[in-house]
């Protein structure tokens, strides 16, 4: 009988973890300075190229209640096509009230 992989919210046990700890990293890394905070998300942001990476690392910052980090990666999920422009307005227009 072959391997079983389990999921967890649609990723791989181990990517799931992955998007955990990079968030984490960033954190930890920043060491409080949310200015750098943005700059590391930014940066490891830019090098994603596949859309459900960019939303899952999102929804991740979103769970450790890094807003500043999620928004970052959901802007980079908008971009890549992952989020409609609907969406993405929502929770624009979210940000407001």
């Amino acid at each position: 009988m072959g391997k079983r992989t389990y999921y967890i919210d649609g990723q791989t046990r181990a990517e799931h973890a992955k998007n955990f700890k990079r968030v984490r990293d960033i954190v930890a890394k920043s060491a409080g300075d949310v200015d750098k905070k943005k700059r590391l998300a930014r940066t490891q942001a830019k090098l994603i190229r596949v859309e459900h990476k960019a939303i899952n690392r999102a929804m991740a910052a979103r769970e450790l209640g890094e807003e500043e980090i999620f928004d970052i990666f959901f802007r980079r999920a908008y971009a890549l096509g992952e989020v409609g422009k609907k969406e993405f307005r929502d929770y624009q227009l979210s940000k407001l009230i």
